[in-house]
């Protein structure tokens, strides 16, 4: 009985520090930051250089490719072209998609006139 409690006293805490150690790692190398790190390879053509998360499944991100900035917005089931711009400080051009109605229209609209 004894044998039994001390290899459990023995693994518990190395099981623990397995599961903390694979979470970090995870954390530390998810999937999409790799390639962020700027590394000593060849440049790449398409960046993006802003996500930010609109609920459980959309997100809007801004995408550099051929020197232009876009704005996407990102779901599960499609991605839209929000609004094009130069990479320089040229004034963007929006064209909100078909489904985008009512609200979310007028919140766009909102938000162009601002300058955001």
């Amino acid at each position: 009985m004894t044998y039994y409690i001390i290899k459990l006293l023995i693994m518990l805490p190395v099981m623990g520090g397995m599961i903390y150690g694979s979470l970090w790692l995870y954390r530390k190398y998810q999937p999409g930051m790799m390639a962020r790190l700027d590394m000593a390879g060849p440049q790449r053509e398409l960046k993006v250089t802003e996500t930010v998360s609109m609920g459980v499944s959309g997100k809007l991100a801004v995408v550099e490719f051929a020197g232009q900035k876009i704005l996407l917005s990102v779901t599960r089931a499609r991605i839209d072209t929000i609004a094009s711009t130069d990479a320089g400080t040229g004034p963007a051009s929006a064209n909100p998609p078909a489904a985008l109605a009512g609200h979310n229209r007028d919140l766009l609209a909102a938000l162009r006139e601002r300058g955001a």
